[in-house]
């Protein structure tokens, strides 16, 4: 069975808390070689838009994804 995506990136991004996509797209190539940046971006866009990460430009050619935590009162 094949997790989707959106959820191999959150728990990498759990024990990491931040990552360069550049690298997380690295570590992701190791377990499946087909993966693109394309595939990447996407995912990330989703998963900033559901409010669990947050993507900044580092520099040109890479960004920094963070997780954000929930704090409950």
């Amino acid at each position: 069975m094949k997790y989707p995506l959106k959820n191999i990136l959150y728990e990498k991004l759990k024990q990491r808390k931040n990552i360069l996509d550049i690298d997380l797209l690295s570590e992701l190539k190791k377990e499946d070689p087909e993966i693109t940046t394309r595939d990447l971006s996407k995912e990330l866009m989703q998963l900033e838009i559901m409010g669990l990460v947050s993507v900044s430009w580092v520099r040109k050619d890479a960004r920094r994804v963070e997780i954000i935590e929930k704090t409950e009162r």
